[in-house]
């Protein structure tokens, strides 16, 4: 299955938001769909919302367009959805809109038409203006054109305009929808088939969602590399990033980064288990022993790193048994002071 498939087909909250939209439209109401960050695999959503439409309104014509950055709402719509025969009736005036004429044009293939439109307005509000005037011609259940734009809102300021005015139409949030999680769950998905622990499908997910950082498209393309990923994480997150035009400046630190986040979600729970794992198995070992210089009177509370120098330095343990206790207290050393684990010990520490 593809990447985008996945996302919109298979993970709840990005299918439950493209479904939102189809339903919203298909019950006749207009939808602005506001996002900061690009939407992940946006003309795959907007073909599934067409032909869902398209599909459950035959009597209507739907189709989608991407108007110029300059265009005026009022001349593009009338454009596109009025014949010039029907246009020469038409005599601009403060109460003759070209809002309220489509409205009541009889001729007006707006009136029979799902709209839907990719604003790259730098005045995107006088989009919803036009949408908002052309929808207050019509009763409730009155037969009627609809919109779906979709609106890049950075800053928030579409949002606060529809709030501040009142809007009638429903406003749906891309952001507000969508989360990291959503992220992580499409690189579980992907890693469902691999035949590992799922540690390490944990492990992989969370480096490839943590190098991509709010980039869902690029968080997919290197979780598709599965097992590969925590190898070769330098070389192959460098060519997942120029194939999406990311830059490599500093890829090093952003590498390192990524994997100590991922480490740090990952690592930190197993070394936390083992520690009270090795604390019941050893209870015998480890009591009457003098605490007095960890300051605590509890074995159980004990860190990793006091455990393996309480045991180093009394003889408790040796061999394999303290080889492993020094893993444990290395890896979480290496991640307390922001450093990485090496992938060979990453890869031990979750067999143990």
């Amino acid at each position: 299955m593809r990447l985008e498939e996945i996302w919109w087909k298979r993970l709840t909250n990005p299918a439950n938001f493209a479904e939102e939209i189809i339903y919203s439209a298909l019950d006749g109401k207009n939808v602005f769909v506001l996002y900061e960050k690009e939407i992940a695999w946006k003309e795959e959503l907007i073909q599934d919302i067409v032909e869902n439409i398209e599909k459950d309104s035959p009597n209507m014509k739907t189709n989608f367009r991407i108007p110029e950055s300059y265009a005026e709402p009022s001349e593009y719509i009338m454009t596109k959805y009025c014949s010039d025969e029907e246009r020469n009736h038409y005599w601009p005036s403060a109460e003759n809109t070209v809002a309220g004429f489509l409205a009541k044009s009889a001729k007006a293939a707006l009136n029979k038409s799902n709209v839907i439109l990719d604003i790259s307005s730098p005045e995107p509000e006088k989009w919803i203006d036009f949408v908002e005037e052309y929808n207050s011609c019509f009763d409730e259940y009155d037969e009627h054109g609809t919109f779906v734009l979709f609106i890049k809102d950075t800053e928030q300021r579409v949002r606060e305009y529809i709030r501040e005015n009142g809007c009638q139409s429903e406003y749906m949030s891309y952001d507000e929808s969508i989360h990291d999680f959503d992220t992580l769950m499409l690189c579980m998905t992907i890693l469902s088939e691999q035949n590992c622990s799922i540690q390490q499908k944990q492990y992989i997910a969370e480096t490839a969602a943590a190098l991509a950082e709010d980039d869902v498209e690029t968080a997919g393309r290197l979780a598709e590399y599965k097992g590969s990923l925590p190898v070769n994480t330098l070389n192959i997150t460098k060519k997942i990033f120029r194939e999406h035009g990311i830059s490599c400046e500093d890829i090093e630190t952003r590498v390192k980064k990524a994997l100590w986040k991922a480490q740090v979600k990952v690592l930190f729970p197993i070394i936390e288990q083992f520690r009270s794992r090795f604390i019941s198995e050893n209870i015998d070992m480890l009591k009457n022993r003098p605490l007095n210089i960890y300051k605590t009177h509890s074995i159980f509370e004990l860190e990793i790193g006091q455990l393996y120098h309480l045991c180093y330095s009394n003889h408790i343990l040796t061999g394999r048994e303290l080889k492993v206790l020094e893993k444990v207290r290395n890896a979480r050393n290496s991640l307390a002071h922001l450093d990485i684990v090496p992938y060979s010990d990453v890869s031990y520490l979750m067999e143990i």
